[in-house]
């Protein structure tokens, strides 16, 4: 997977790419991380994010223009996207953890959802089910 923290709405959604995210994202991302150990992690999680190919992120913000939320979901027997979950940041991540904390939370959610993925993809539904009489 690949991150994606350019400065061009994201209309279209390409599947393989880890995190999504728009102009109004990183604006308050650059507004809210100010340490260089902030920006280091945010780099680990998005070279970790990378290696996820089967589970996407896409950072959204709401209407106060600070808070952060995000979808995290993936692609489903190439007919659509299978959706998750919704998260958004709370008071508590806010002030203890901030976004790097909150994309850290994501990065690991993706993370498990997809080894749930390989290991259903890895299942041999075929021969379970041909012992059925």
């Amino acid at each position: 997977m690949q991150v994606n923290l350019n400065n061009k709405r994201i209309n279209t959604t390409n599947f393989g790419m880890a995190i999504h995210s728009n102009e109004s994202v990183n604006k308050a991302l650059k507004a809210r991380i100010k340490t260089k150990p902030q920006i280091e992690k945010l780099n680990q999680l998005i070279e970790q994010a990378n290696k996820n190919d089967k589970v996407d992120i896409n950072l959204l913000i709401m209407p106060d223009g600070k808070t952060i939320t995000a979808n995290v979901y993936s692609l489903k027997n190439d007919v659509g996207y299978e959706f998750f979950k919704n998260y958004t940041e709370n008071a508590f991540t806010k002030l203890f953890k901030g976004p790097v904390g909150f994309i850290e939370k994501l990065v690991t959610v993706a993370d498990k959802k997809a080894k749930n993925i390989a290991a259903m993809e890895a299942t041999a539904y075929d021969d379970i089910l041909s012992k059925m009489k």
